[in-house]
């Protein structure tokens, strides 16, 4: 498959709108959009529906796949999406200052096509549906910046710089994330040839510091410059 024709779409003139529920979901669900930043803008669209939040120490984590997690071990598939999404802090609406500089979450987006992968990271802001230890957890991705970190040699980034919007939720269901994460890092270690993402359930490690912390950086970059506001 062409990796160019899986990866983006032309912008269409319509626009987007999802519009949700204001309860917190209890299914894994999800539509994001990415579009390009670039002087021929591209989108890539994606749907989720398999993954799981957990609470974690400092930040709860959300995972969501378009494939299942059976498919990723096994490795049936020819293309699969997945974002991991991890909230540093909650906003308080009404006395939460939201700017382009606000930052509330850690995002990092892979790609898989083929025996190819990319891997894009950034930081943004989202507004909770539910509160972290909950049945069931929404984000609402407002704005975000995403670059892309790693990737194969055949993979063609034709993406950054990006800004990602959407919806996306599901189930307190820590066993599950621990899976998607697990499973997708070997994905990626393997076919990068070097760790990279998350491999544990640690995310005070060394590795997971790192990645938080590029991430959040290169966004902060692309975003201009700002702080989250405190």
């Amino acid at each position: 498959m062409n990796v160019r024709t899986f990866l983006v779409t032309p912008i269409s003139l319509a626009i987007l709108i999802i519009a949700w529920g204001g309860c917190a979901p209890t299914h894994p669900s999800g539509s994001v959009s990415i579009d390009s930043r670039t002087a021929n803008p591209l989108r890539l669209q994606a749907s989720f529906g398999y993954g799981g939040y957990a609470v974690e120490a400092g930040d709860t984590s959300l995972i969501l796949s378009t494939v299942p997690l059976e498919k990723l071990q096994s490795g049936s598939f020819q293309e699969a999406q997945i974002i991991h999404v991890q909230l540093m802090w909650m906003p308080k609406a009404g006395s939460t200052p939201v700017n382009n500089a606000a930052t509330n979450v850690v995002i990092r987006y892979i790609v898989l096509v083929d025996k190819e992968a990319g891997v894009y990271g950034g930081g943004g802001f989202a507004w909770p549906q539910g509160t972290p230890g909950d049945s069931g957890l929404g984000l609402d991705v407002t704005g975000s910046s995403l670059s892309l970190l790693e990737s194969t040699d055949g993979f063609r980034d034709l993406l950054s710089p990006a800004e990602l919007r959407g919806w996306i939720g599901g189930p307190l269901d820590p066993e599950t994330m621990t899976m998607f994460r697990n499973t997708v890092s070997q994905i990626v270690t393997d076919r990068l040839g070097k760790a990279m993402w998350i491999k544990d359930l640690d995310q005070t490690s060394p590795l997971a510091k790192d990645l938080a912390t590029e991430s959040s950086t290169r966004a902060a970059l692309l975003a201009g410059s700002g702080q989250q506001p405190g």
